[in-house]
């Protein structure tokens, strides 16, 4: 008797079998001189062993995951799952052993060659699991399942894109990601009939991070003080007098330096909000912004990277503000008119003062 595995792998060796293998000039997992480092292990499936890296799972269903040798894009072996009835829960086919570090200022993209046999064809998904930094999952993302199935019988690439700092409002701090290669038994997505046996092939697999020229605006530091004549004297959570604020040789400033991290200009104005503001302990909010103009700040377009720029605030001028204790933090860019490399990082440290007749 014959075993749906073995029709199955008899029939991925028969599709397979004449065709020509590619080597990469590189080597698989190697980089150019100048070109991205792959951080993906293994990306060609040419070791083996306890050095194979990837984790084989059928996720409850009979699907058969497999090496073809002597098949590949890059070098002589590669990975094919073989499947037909989902069994909810997840796609079969192969995720990294290991969390790969990630660095939440970067951008990657991850991708894969695909092959599907003609008479198989099989729905690639690739798929991404998050990891914080006690190794504890998040979620993931994934590129789905495409409902246009691409041509038989040829390599193609899928790829999905990631930034975890843009995913950090979403799952929390990002430390780490496992990576997937799945086969994607949506059959109804791409009018297969259900319960029909289909074939993916992977090969060639990359995860890199991507070089992006972009600023990266951060609140660098504050300050509380008063003046005695040119020398400013820091103290923490300084009384300010709403009588003495009205000379400004006698007033206390709240100072913030805002720093270019990126590895661009900050061309457009910079403008800051006042956020997360109380007022004895109950939210409260005088509303208005900074802006970088210049003015009460020294400020000089392009803020190149590296460089900073420190704006002064007077606290305690203007009818609204009353007797008692506050707190706030500074937040650059509120409007996110300015692209930056991390969205999530733009909060000052918190500012506290009392306020006094």
């Amino acid at each position: 008797m014959i075993s749906l595995r073995n029709v199955r792998t008899q029939a991925v060796a028969l599709t397979m079998a004449g065709t020509i293998a590619m080597s990469s000039i590189l080597g698989s997992g190697m980089a150019s001189a100048n070109g991205p480092v792959n951080l993906a292990p293994n990306p060609s499936f040419e070791s083996a062993g306890s050095d194979f890296a990837w984790a084989r799972d059928a996720k409850g269903t009979g699907a058969y995951i497999g090496m073809a040798n002597g098949f590949g894009i890059d070098g002589q072996k590669s990975v094919y799952i073989v499947g037909s009835d989902p069994a909810n829960q997840g796609w079969p086919g192969l995720e990294t052993k290991e969390i790969i570090p990630v660095d939440s200022n970067n951008e990657y993209t991850f991708s894969a060659s695909h092959y599907a046999p003609g008479n198989y064809q099989g729905l690639p998904w690739l798929d991404i699991t998050l990891y914080n930094s006690d190794g504890q999952s998040l979620g993931a993302v994934s590129t789905g399942t495409s409902p246009v199935q691409e041509s038989a019988n040829t390599w193609h690439e899928k790829t999905l894109n990631f930034k975890p700092a843009a995913l950090e409002a979403q799952f929390g701090d990002i430390a780490g990601v496992k990576l997937g290669l799945k086969l994607s038994l949506n059959y109804a997505a791409a009018g297969i009939e259900d319960g029909a046996t289909t074939v993916l092939v992977y090969d060639d697999v990359k995860f890199e991070a991507v070089k992006v020229d972009a600023p990266d605006l951060v609140v660098s530091s504050t300050g509380n003080g008063f003046q005695l004549g040119d020398t400013t004297v820091e103290v923490d959570n300084p009384v300010i007098s709403l009588k003495m604020q009205n000379t400004y040789t006698q007033a206390t400033a709240i100072t913030f330096t805002v720093k270019n991290e990126g590895t661009a200009d900050v061309t457009a104005p910079i403008k800051g909000a006042k956020v997360n503001m109380t007022k004895d302990g109950m939210p409260w909010n005088n509303g208005g912004y900074f802006m970088f103009d210049g003015n009460m700040d020294d400020y000089v377009a392009p803020l190149s990277p590296g460089e900073e720029t420190t704006a002064t605030w007077l606290p305690g001028i203007g009818p609204e503000w009353e007797v008692g204790q506050y707190t706030l933090q500074i937040m650059v860019d509120h409007l996110g008119l300015v692209a930056e490399l991390n969205e999530n990082n733009n909060v000052s440290e918190v500012i506290s003062f009392q306020i006094v007749d």
